[in-house]
């Protein structure tokens, strides 16, 4: 503050007598504007250096909050990602173990099967071996005599498929012959009727560490580690590979999911190693305990160092824009939260919830395309409820049509087919030539009945499908609705459909049957054309009509709202298949239908959202 008075002065007052000096600085002390400042920079002194204080205590406890938060959500994301690649082990061992020959309980058929299973088996560097009922090692492959023969019935992992006709995994255990430190993972062998008939175990050498690849790969900083322990407490994988085998179970980490808790993260003192974030999860599959941990110091440092230029804005900026941030904040955050509950609604079922305008443009913009979706879904919902009802009625009338006919003409002609009979029966002694007469006649309704009931089973599944194959039965449809209107229909195929899964195939005739049943029904045309191309990665559909045509809305959502049921089927089959579907509705009807090639059906250890539904043949 001095140095600010004395370069206020001018160059003359420099060569006045200091007493004067002197004076000026006593009388510029007592001016009101120094006054002001002590009063207030003071205080505001005072309450600064307890709101940062307060700030750096807040800091620290959400820091502790948020880093053990991050570190379970990383060790249970972990888990999940190493439970998945240990089912993997499981199911290479189950479709093994499901095989007849493997079933037959039969040594030497076993043997094969391992033999020809060698390298989807290769993961297990402790080989795999093969228990009869009584437990006692009938295979192993590879070939070991030191193992054969031996009666593992009182291990657990022989005990535990027995009793519960499910997988399981060992903790580590010590092998028999060699002393070495193992890991068992056994599925049990059972007939197809149900009879147990051994276990299938496949092996890994602690000492390899195959199973700890996965665990290398996780990212927990240069002085952060991931380790792995067994349900007892002892360790299954250490990136310290002297640690491997060491009983954690006195650490706090291993003792928590030991008492039971599956998942979560604490803060802990390690000897030598200061304080240690450490998360830790169970790996559903297996029972093990995953762990991760990190020094606290090497975790917070990065914020702390941000830290310093933020307390420099705040003591530079704190006097002038407190206020204005607080009102700032205050008028953003309240549409944000008022978003927020919206969004609550909207999830629980209500679409009837609007956002108000605001007249500041980004949030007022932000509200319209809050508002925009919930429209979307609920259109969305309410077609999607038109089309469900569509289609359940259509599957009743369907089944209505299917009982009539079978009462109206099958069975009738079974009927009198019987009746034929015993009326032959009564006259093939008297009369030999009107037997044969009414034998012949019989003939020709048995002949009639089978055609009826053949025309059912073609309704109700694709046999040209399963008999002829996509491309025929793609020929099969367009020869079809030739006969049945008077539409001239071509075909174009581009491309083999070699290589497509059934699911794929299914799903390719299921949605050309319905869109030619459109073309039949609803387009009026004189013409249409079926174009196919199967391309390296894509399967592109093409169907083209002259007919009447109709608006296409911009949301395809409305197409159950506007009664077509039918287009709506096939946009849900598509995307059941990862496809897609465009509309172009100018000089007739163009469909265009574009499908992946290759479509995984998940696994009963992965999640089942992407699991495709089964759509039933519904017609618009």
């Amino acid at each position: 503050m001095k140095k600010g008075t004395m370069t206020n002065i001018s160059p003359e007052a420099k060569h006045k007598k200091p007493g004067g000096r002197l004076a000026r600085l006593i009388s510029y002390r007592d001016s009101l504007r120094v006054q002001a400042l002590l009063f207030t920079a003071l205080p505001l002194a005072i309450l600064l250096a307890l709101a940062l204080g307060a700030v750096f205590f807040a800091y620290q406890q959400v820091a502790e909050r948020l880093v053990l938060s991050r570190d379970e959500e990383l060790a249970r994301i972990s888990a999940e990602r190493l439970s998945e690649n240990m089912g993997g082990f499981v199911r290479v061992l189950s479709t093994i173990a499901n095989l007849d020959i493997v079933t037959a309980n039969n040594p030497v058929l076993q043997k094969n099967a391992l033999i020809q299973a060698r390298e989807i088996l290769i993961d297990f560097d402790g080989g795999v071996i093969v228990l009869n009922p009584e437990g006692i090692v009938t295979v192993t492959e590879p070939f070991r005599p030191d193992l054969l023969g031996q009666n593992l019935g009182d291990r657990p992992y022989f005990q535990l498929p027995r009793d519960t006709e499910s997988f399981t995994f060992s903790d580590i255990i010590s092998e028999e012959s060699s002393g070495e430190d193992i890991i068992v993972v056994a599925v049990p062998i059972t007939s197809r009727d149900g009879e147990f008939q051994g276990v299938l175990a496949g092996r890994f050498y602690v000492g390899f560490q195959r199973i700890g690849e996965e665990i290398r790969k996780l990212s927990t900083g240069e002085l952060g580690e991931a380790y792995l322990v067994d349900r007892s407490g002892r360790v299954i994988y250490h990136p310290d590979y002297a640690l491997i085998g060491t009983d954690f179970s006195q650490r706090s980490a291993v003792s928590h999911p030991m008492a039971g808790e599956h998942t979560g993260a604490i803060l802990s003192q390690i000897s030598n190693r200061g304080r240690q974030v450490v998360g830790f999860a169970e790996v559903d599959v297996t029972g093990w305990t995953l762990v991760i941990q990190e020094p606290w110091g090497n975790v917070v440092a990065p914020a702390i160092t941000s830290l310093r230029p933020v307390v420099l804005v705040l003591l530079l900026g704190i006097f002038g824009l407190a206020a204005i941030v607080s009102a700032g904040v205050q008028r953003i955050l309240h549409p944000v939260g008022e978003m927020a509950a919206h969004a609550r609604r909207v999830a629980s079922g209500d679409y009837d919830v609007q956002m108000p305008t605001n007249p500041v443009r980004e949030l007022r913009d932000m509200g319209a395309a809050f508002n925009e979706m919930v429209q979307q879904i609920s259109r969305y919902q309410a077609g999607l409820r038109q089309y469900v009802a569509a289609i359940t009625h259509t599957q009743e009338e369907e089944r209505r049509r299917i009982a009539r006919d079978l009462h109206d003409d099958t069975v009738q002609t079974l009927i009198a087919i019987g009746q034929r009979l015993e009326l032959a029966r009564d006259v093939a002694e008297e009369n030999p030539t009107e037997a044969v007469e009414q034998l012949r006649q019989l003939r020709h309704m048995v002949t009639r009945a089978i055609n009826n009931v053949r025309e059912f089973s073609r309704d109700l599944r694709p046999t040209a499908l399963e008999d002829l194959g996509l491309v025929a039965a793609l020929q099969h449809l367009v020869n079809t609705l030739d006969q049945k209107s008077n539409v001239e229909v071509t075909l174009s195929i581009e491309g083999s459909p070699e290589g497509l899964s059934q699911d794929i195939e299914v799903a390719i005739y299921r949605i050309v049957q319905e869109a030619l049943t459109n073309v039949r029904k609803h387009a009026g045309a004189t013409q249409a054309q079926l174009q196919t191309r199967f391309l390296t990665d894509t399967v592109q559909i093409t169907v083209r009509d002259n007919g009447v045509g109709f608006p296409v809305p911009e949301d395809m959502a409305e197409l159950a709202s506007q009664g077509h049921f039918g287009l709506m089927g096939i946009k849900e089959r598509a995307q059941l298949f990862g496809g897609q579907v465009t509309i172009e509705a100018t000089d007739g009807t163009t469909l265009l239908i574009s499908l992946p090639r290759e479509f995984r059906i998940p696994s009963p250890l992965e999640p089942t959202q992407s699991r495709p539904r089964i759509l039933p043949n519904d017609t618009e």
